[in-house]
C-alpha cells in the first residue's frame, strides 16, 4: 500500500519486481496477481496501472461521511431537505424496503436508518465509480476490491446491502469487499474480541454476500488470526480473500534473532525509542511500558522467544519502516547468510495459516 511504500522508501514496480523474481527463483509458474492495496487517490491508482498491477483495493475511508451517524433526527431532517435529486432517487428506491435472507434474519431500511446510511455512503459510491472509470479506460482486466473496514464504524448488514447492491446497479463490477467486522485486527497478534460476536456478524454478511452475488468477503490484516480462520472459511463457503501482512517480516526478524543477536538487540532498542512515531499508523494495543526489556540480561539462545509475546511481536511488526532505515545492510547480509532457516520459518508460518484456514496440511 502507499503507506508502506512511503515507510521502506520503495515504489510500485519495486514491490512488483521483488515478488516477480521470487517466483523465478522458487520455480512458480502458475498465473500470479498484484495488489495495489488501501489506494485512496488517483496519484497512486495511476502509478498501480503504470507498473502493471491486476489487483486494486479502493479504500474509502477519508471519504465516508461518518458523522452522518451521529446526526440528530432535526439534523437528519435538515439534511434530507438538501438532499440532490439523484441521492433522493436512490433513497426512494430503498424507503421501507425489507429484505429477508432465511427465516430468522431480515433487514430493513426504515427512514431513521436509511438516511445516515445514504449519507455516510453516497460519497463512497461516488469515489468507487471515478477510481473504476479510471481503471476502465486504462487497464484491459482487473479486479476490484471496495474496503470499508478502516475507522471505528462497524459495516451493518443494510450498508454492506446498499453499497454492493448500488454498485452492481451502476454497472462497476467488483470481486470482493471488505466490512469492518466487530473486534480488533491488530497486526501479527491473533484476533481480540468475542469471536461469538464476530461469527454472528460474519453470518450475516456472507447471506447478503450469497443474495447480491458475484463477490468474495476479504479479511484485512489477517495474518495470524488463528482463531477466527475455520469459521471464516466456514461462513463464506471459500468465496474469502484473506489479506495477511507482516507474516514474512516477522520471520526475517526472527531468523536475526537466532543469527545475530546483537544486531537483534540494536533492533529492538531502535524500535522501542521509535514507538510513538511508528504507532502513529496503526491501530495496535502496545503501550512504552510494555516493551521496556532488558535484552542485555536475556541470554542470546532465549531472544527468539520473545516472538511468542504479543506486544513484542507488535512493536517489532510495526518498526520496519525504522528498521530498514538504519539496518538494512545488516539485516539483508543476515537473510542472505541465512536464507534456509528464514525459508524454513516462513513456510512453517505460512503453512499454519493455510491449514487452519483450508482444514487440511499444505506442502
Amino acid at each position: 500500500s502507499p503507506r508502506e511504500l512511503v515507510k521502506t522508501g520503495r515504489s510500485f514496480p519495486d514491490v512488483l519486481l521483488g515478488a516477480a523474481f521470487g517466483m523465478l527463483e522458487s520455480g512458480f509458474s502458475r498465473p500470479f496477481g498484484a495488489d495495489a492495496d488501501h489506494i485512496k487517490d488517483e496519484t497512486y491508482l495511476n502509478q498501480g496501472i503504470e507498473s502493471g498491477f491486476s489487483f486494486y483495493t479502493l479504500d474509502a475511508s477519508e471519504v465516508m461521511n461518518r458523522q452522518a451517524f451521529f446526526l440528530s433526527e432535526v439534523e437528519l431532517g435538515q439534511a434530507y431537505q438538501r438532499l440532490t435529486p439523484d441521492q433522493l432517487q436512490t433513497y426512494k428506491r430503498y424507503i421501507d424496503r425489507t429484505i429477508r435472507l432465511n427465516d430468522d434474519f431480515q433487514i430493513g431500511f426504515l427512514e431513521n436508518r436509511l438516511l445516515p446510511i445514504l449519507l455516510a455512503y453516497d460519497p463512497v459510491l461516488h469515489f468507487v465509480e471515478k477510481m473504476n472509470s479510471i481503471l476502465d479506460e486504462r487497464c484491459p482486466v482487473y479486479d476490484l476490491e471496495i474496503s470499508m473496514d478502516e475507522g471505528d464504524a462497524l459495516t451493518s448488514p443494510e450498508a454492506h446491502f446498499f453499497v454492493t447492491e448500488e454498485l452492481h446497479r451502476r454497472g462497476i463490477d467488483f470481486q470482493s469487499v471488505a466490512p469492518k467486522f466487530p473486534g480488533s485486527f491488530e497486526k501479527g497478534i491473533d484476533y481480540v474480541g468475542d469471536t461469538k460476536e464476530f461469527t454472528r456478524s460474519l453470518r450475516k454478511h456472507a447471506m447478503i454476500q450469497r443474495m447480491v452475488g458475484g463477490y468474495r468477503l476479504s479479511l484485512h490484516s489477517g495474518s495470524d488470526k488463528f482463531s477466527i480462520y475455520s469459521v471464516f472459511n466456514q461462513e463464506t463457503e471459500g468465496l474469502f480473500h484473506l489479506k495477511t501482512s507482516g507474516t514474512s517480516w516477522l520471520k526475517a526478524l526472527e531468523t536475526v534473532a537466532r543469527h545475530d543477536p546483537e544486531l537483534f538487540r540494536k533492533i529492538y532498542d531502535l524500535s522501542r525509542v521509535e514507538l510513538p512515531e511508528n504507532r502513529k499508523a496503526y491501530v495496535i494495543s502496545v503501550r512504552e511500558q510494555d516493551i521496556q526489556l532488558d535484552l542485555e540480561s536475556i541470554p542470546d539462545k532465549k531472544l527468539p522467544d520473545l516472538f511468542q509475546n504479543d506486544k513484542v511481536r507488535q512493536l517489532l511488526h510495526i518498526s520496519y519502516g525504522s528498521i530498514l532505515r538504519d539496518f538494512q545492510s545488516s539485516l539483508y547480509q543476515i537473510l542472505f547468510w541465512e536464507e534456509d532457516d528464514h525459508y524454513h520459518l516462513v513456510k512453517e508460518h505460512i503453512g499454519k495459516h493455510l491449514e487452519l484456514l483450508l482444514g487440511k496440511k499444505k506442502r
